[in-house]
């Protein structure tokens, strides 16, 4: 987790001609502002603003005088979260409003294209200007608090813990929420090395952390297994140090204690549930809590929920295409969005402007997991995309099974891809089934369909018994 330290020098916040009222951190024309009460105070009076604005009013004054981007304000008051630009534009009107700003007396100044600068000379108590920025605010996690536990306990025992599953699940916020709420246990801190990044900060991060008692994060290691295996065992081998590894596939060590994190909680096909009981279903307290932070009307409503309902089941409750479809509503609605799932992997993509390129779009996120796939696992995928439903090894290899990819490699494919998180094994008693997620399902459809197989893939499904 990099931090980047802030000193009296270098901070940003401009000098104000009168002492900073007792106890607040900041102040601004009339206005004392104190963030770790959540009050900001004009005068004598506490001034009423929501807990978003609240919090972009924070990350704008303490980098008073400086353009705060569009991206950056985003990561700071929503952590972990797929926002696009009309939730931001939203909370950053209401902020507006509660400092009472005009024409003549600005705040927030926009800056076209880069994003937003705090205008108004700034006073900041000392405490603040001694203060070393932490990095980050993580979160709240949604419907992962067993997942926690789980993570906690096996790294109690384990030196090597590796969080898998579906990309799009929600790994990486789960390693970073576990090493923010135990940060105790690890005296000397948290290194995150990203993958995805690029794999030149690993090998160092190793050898910075080996006579430490500390946690090293191996984030997106998918990304290149073999050296974040080697570089996972490297570290364990240090008296010390812990290793908490996020991947779609195990790393297969010796002593690696595995957990699989599944998708968010759905309801059942028939179920017929009240809008507060599917509030305390995960996947559609995530899809609401982000619609509403992406749009001001949005509301969850009896006539709303079965489009939210039908929305969070095709996506399988999986974090981020939750979130991507969230962004989405303030332009088509929720109905229109479930009335448009043949289109979804087109439809979830954020902006440029506002997207992270691990968030970048749904069909992104599964075009990077088949690109680590073997040919014949590429194979095998497309050619399942017409199995409704769950289907045996058997079933798999009768359709499947012709062409360049005969019937021996039909069974390590099926492994890889369950390794690889791309398909669900559902054991039941003497025999393993097999599942695509609808959002994969969909995907491979795509590639089958431009392969020139469906025609014959289809006719092989509906002959055969699965």
């Amino acid at each position: 987790m990099h931090i980047d330290t802030v000193n009296a020098q270098s901070t940003t916040v401009h000098p104000h001609p009168r002492a900073t009222p007792a106890g607040a951190d900041y102040a601004f024309g009339d206005f004392a502002l104190y963030p770790a009460r959540k009050l900001l105070v004009r005068g004598e009076t506490p001034v009423v603003l929501g807990g978003r604005a609240f919090d972009l009013l924070v990350a704008l004054v303490a980098r008073a005088g400086e353009v705060v981007g569009h991206h950056e304000l985003v990561a700071a008051v929503w952590p972990h979260a797929v926002v696009e630009e009309n939730g931001l534009r939203v909370h950053m009107s209401a902020l507006r409003k509660a400092l009472g700003e005009g024409p003549a007396d600005q705040y927030v100044l926009t800056v076209p294209g880069r994003g937003y600068r705090f205008v108004k000379p700034v006073s900041a108590s000392l405490a603040v200007s001694r203060t070393q920025a932490q990095g980050p605010r993580l979160g709240r996690l949604i419907g992962r608090e067993a997942a926690l536990e789980w993570l906690a306990r096996g790294l109690a025992q384990a030196r090597i813990a590796t969080v898998t599953g579906a990309g799009g699940g929600g790994k990486s916020a789960l390693a970073l929420a576990y090493a923010a709420g135990h940060a105790r246990r690890y005296p000397d801190g948290c290194r995150v090395v990203d993958f995805s990044a690029g794999q030149g900060p690993a090998l160092a991060a190793i050898d910075s952390l080996r006579e430490r008692q500390a946690l090293l994060v191996l984030d997106n290691c998918e990304q290149a297994l073999p050296l974040a295996a080697a570089l996972a065992q490297r570290g364990a081998a240090a008296s010390r140090l812990t290793v908490l590894a996020t991947s779609r596939a195990p790393l297969g060590l010796h002593g690696e204690w595995e957990y699989r994190l599944p998708p968010l909680d759905l309801p059942a096909a028939d179920a017929a549930l009240d809008c507060r009981q599917a509030l305390a279903l995960s996947a559609i307290a995530l899809f609401v809590e982000r619609a509403e932070a992406n749009s001001s009307r949005f509301a969850l409503t009896p006539s709303s929920l079965p489009s939210v309902v039908k929305l969070c089941r095709a996506l399988d409750g999986l974090p981020l295409a939750l979130e991507l479809a969230a962004a989405r509503v303030e332009a088509l609605g929720v109905e229109g969005l479930a009335a448009r799932l043949d289109d979804i992997l087109l439809l979830l993509t954020r902006s440029r402007r506002l997207a992270g390129p691990r968030h970048a779009s749904l069909e992104a996120m599964l075009d990077a997991g088949h690109r680590l796939l073997d040919e014949p696992g590429r194979t095998l995928l497309r050619r399942l995309a017409l199995f409704e439903g769950t289907f045996s090894r058997a079933a798999a290899e009768r359709v499947c099974a012709f062409g360049t990819l005969g019937p021996a490699a039909v069974a390590p494919a099926l492994a890889g891809l369950a390794s690889a998180s791309l398909l669900t094994a559902e054991r039941e008693p003497g025999t393993t089934r097999y599942r695509l997620l609808h959002t994969t399902r969909r995907y491979a459809r795509a590639r089958l369909a431009a392969s020139g197989e469906e025609a014959l893939v289809a006719r092989r499904v509906a002959q055969a018994d699965y």
